[in-house]
């Protein structure tokens, strides 16, 4: 039946108020729009620490305060247990590159095997072995990449005021796949040689051999650590992310509430449109009852007719968003890694439900009073 009806709906879109029908189109790509932007979101905070849950993966910080590091003499002696396949230190850096408000987390680390504790940012061998070799050497995320429009070999200089200190590193390679496409690396020995400030680190990432290694290391090295001047705090990388990713949750739900109310004004709109539209049409809806066209097959013709254009809108609005979000990747450092991964798949299905849905309500229920009428009170209706 929904095929028999196309041609009917196709004309009568064709020939009906065609500025409303455009006007309409464009509610429903704004509606999609705005919903896909916003529930990108909620999808890459939980998207971000599920991933951090496929590597069993340890992150080791002092249980006092992050920002207290640990002594580097930790390393040496947790690299050595059973299950650990390799330690990586790691010490922020939160450099600035040319205004305060270009700043993404960068970060030194141990250049020997970045590939093997974090495999999910899929860093190729020989992007590995120049950076052991370029002690200034910098291997950056894509997103950070665009947002500066910099190329591989380019010098860029970071500028930490706090310290103060200012690196200039030379950009290797980029991260194309993983949970933050913003992220910033470098050679924690060339940090150490600039500050004057060797044997120490911010935290340390400990890669096991197997999910149940990890527990049983977690419990290990903190009992191996009780009592000292720095005691630590091990936990799972999904752990750790999640406590991370909360930060920006009161940030997020503040922009997916405008985004939704948007989206609730946006389908009022349309809704209103299509009341119009009906009101309109009732004469001609008496006269199809006239000719033998039963109330389904009338309700069934609006919803093809509004479902085209409601796909229609959605699907430029999937596009439109999705574009314009690849374009920002990295750009909005309130959102941390939080829009770097553009739009996924499920968020644009549930974008052009969510059109489809707005456009089928907004046509069906208008047209079901008008259905209830006999064909005597819509021929006598004035359009």
């Amino acid at each position: 039946m929904i095929f028999a009806l196309l041609p009917l709906a196709g004309l009568n879109l064709w020939r009906r108020n065609r500025q409303r029908t455009l006007l309409t189109v464009l509610a429903v790509t704004t509606a999609t729009m705005v919903f896909s932007a916003v529930m990108v979101i909620p999808f890459a905070m939980t998207a971000i620490v599920n991933r951090a849950d496929a590597v069993p993966r340890l992150a080791v910080t002092n249980r006092a305060a992050v920002r207290r590091g640990l002594p580097e003499s930790y390393y040496g002696r947790i690299v050595g247990l059973p299950g650990v396949v390799a330690v990586n230190r790691m010490s922020w850096f939160g450099g600035i590159y040319d205004d305060v408000s270009h700043q993404f987390p960068s970060m030194g680390i141990d250049a020997d095997n970045p590939d093997v504790v974090w495999p999910e940012y899929a860093i190729n061998h020989d992007l590995v072995n120049r950076f052991k070799s370029t002690k200034n050497g910098a291997i950056v995320g894509i997103a950070t990449l665009r947002r500066f429009r910099w190329r591989i070999g380019d010098q860029v200089a970071l500028h930490q005021p706090s310290i103060p200190i200012t690196l200039t590193f030379r950009v290797l390679g980029t991260i194309n796949s993983g949970p933050d496409l913003t992220v910033f690396l470098f050679r924690r020995d060339y940090l150490e040689d600039a500050m004057h400030q060797p044997g120490f680190t911010s935290m340390l990432w400990v890669r096991c051999a197997s999910m149940g290694d990890a527990s049983l290391l977690a419990a290990t090295i903190d009992e191996m650590f009780h009592n000292s001047s720095s005691e630590t705090r091990t936990e799972t990388e999904k752990a750790f992310m999640a406590q991370m990713v909360a930060k920006f949750s009161p940030i997020a739900d503040v922009v997916q509430g405008i985004g939704l109310s948007a989206v609730l004004a946006i389908a009022l709109a349309v809704l209103n449109a299509a009341s119009m539209t009906v009101r309109e049409r009732t004469r001609e809806i008496a006269v199809l009852k006239s000719l033998g066209f039963t109330s389904g097959q009338i309700l069934w013709e609006t919803a093809v007719e509004n479902g085209m254009m409601a796909l229609l809108g959605g699907t430029i609005g999937v596009a439109v968003a999705a574009t314009a979000l690849d374009q920002v990747r990295g750009f909005v450092p309130s959102f941390g890694p939080l829009l770097s991964f553009g739009i996924p798949a499920p968020v644009m299905a549930a974008g052009l439900a969510v059109a489809v849905a707005v456009g089928l309500a907004a046509g069906i229920l208008p047209v079901i009073r008008a259905t209830h009428s006999t064909v005597l009170e819509g021929l006598r209706r004035i359009a």
